[in-house]
């Protein structure tokens, strides 16, 4: 039965959500830009406090940064919540590790110390999927940085990454990890997903803003806070001219 593990071990599993969910709220683009950079990466460019952001305002060291760390978010809590309950044998080691990837990517995108504004939720998911499937993800990381090279958005990367991962979980990995795993699996890419709604609505519109990250790679990007500054200073000051306020409504 689909949850006759769950129903064993149920308490464990409540306690690995709520750990996994505290962990992925840890916010480190907000500590990032906060500590290293003296401002708050949520003022500037998109708001998102998501490693895309912080390499647009930062630049790509930054975005790096960020992007391991919050990736290193899944690791943690896939291999914790797995060798935590391993001796309750291996049915439970393995959805510990589904049920942690799944709450750490719920975590990071509806973090509550944030008011439930957080990232996107591609890194840390990206960090489950190198933990609950590594060889998969080892075939994939090639194909995911082709895209992102050839695009040029990283949104276009995490949407197409998602729609694989749910498609292949149902077709191939459904015998081998039952359906419990699967279901948490398509839930947390099924989060992602819901993030990039309006990337979604953007690359179809074609409004969709691109990375510059081979520009970036060849130490040409400019990625400088004040411009970013001056850059909202002018649109404040035009919707000042235009009798609008800064929230969007007329005066």
């Amino acid at each position: 039965m689909m949850f006759d593990v769950f129903v064993k071990f149920w308490w464990q599993f409540c306690i690995v959500a709520v750990l996994s969910y505290c962990v992925g709220g840890i916010n480190f683009a907000v500590i990032f830009s906060r500590l290293i950079k003296k401002s708050d990466v949520r003022k500037f460019g998109s708001g998102n406090s998501g490693a895309t952001n912080m390499y647009r305002v930062y630049g790509l060291r930054m975005g790096a940064l960020t992007l391991v760390c919050d990736a290193l978010k899944g690791v943690v809590c896939c291999l914790v919540a797995k060798y935590s309950v391993i001796t309750l044998g291996a049915d439970a080691s393995l959805h510990a590790s589904y049920i942690a990837g799944l709450f750490a990517v719920l975590g990071h995108v509806f973090p509550v110390l944030f008011k439930f504004r957080g990232g996107k939720g591609v890194a840390t998911a990206i960090g489950v999927s190198f933990c609950v499937q590594p060889i998969l993800m080892l075939c994939c990381v090639l194909s995911m940085l082709a895209i992102i090279l050839l695009t040029d958005r990283m949104s276009v990367m995490s949407c197409l990454y998602s729609v694989f991962m749910i498609v292949w979980c149902w077709t191939m990995l459904l015998p081998s990890i039952g359906l419990f795993c699967c279901t948490c699996f398509t839930i947390m890419f099924i989060i992602v997903l819901f993030a990039h709604r309006h990337n979604i609505i953007r690359v179809f519109t074609r409004k969709e803003s691109r990375l510059g990250i081979r520009k970036a790679l060849r130490g040409k990007g400019e990625h400088h806070l004040q411009e970013l500054k001056e850059r909202e200073e002018r649109k404040n000051a035009e919707k000042e001219k235009n009798g609008i306020n800064g929230d969007g409504t007329e005066k």
